[in-house]
């Protein structure tokens, strides 16, 4: 029997309300289940490299969406979300420069997940509901 995914997107939970940050909130959650299946399927490590590569890359995208809306709510505000960002941004890129993506493990997988989850749960509602 197959797995169910790590993290299952329930409005209730996760949604903000504004349809573009909760599209791309979606799609960050599809890669860290993408990446999880990988993890449970023992895949290569290069497939589980070129995943955390792209939950890296949509990461820093959706960073950047999300800082403009803030930015237009409030100036202050923002500037704690962007360090936010950017704290997680140099984990991921220190993860990299490691070269870490070549044994993603459970551990890593699950720090990533607390972060993201936790962030859209508490920070990102802060300003969109």
């Amino acid at each position: 029997m197959a797995k169910p995914p790590l993290v299952i997107w329930d409005n209730n939970t996760f949604a903000t309300g504004i349809e573009e940050i909760d599209s791309q909130h979606k799609i960050l959650v599809g890669y860290i289940n993408d990446l999880a299946w990988a993890i449970d399927n023992k895949q290569d490590k290069q497939l589980m490299s070129a995943l955390f590569d792209k939950l890296c890359d949509y990461t820093q995208f959706h960073f950047q969406t999300e800082e403009a809306y803030i930015l237009a709510l409030n100036k202050n505000d923002c500037l704690l979300h962007q360090l936010q960002h950017k704290h997680f941004i140099e984990e991921l890129n220190r993860i990299i420069a490691l070269g870490e993506t070549i044994k993603i493990s459970e551990e890593l997988l699950y720090f990533l997940t607390d972060w993201l989850l936790h962030h859209i749960q508490i920070e990102d509602k802060k300003f969109f509901q």
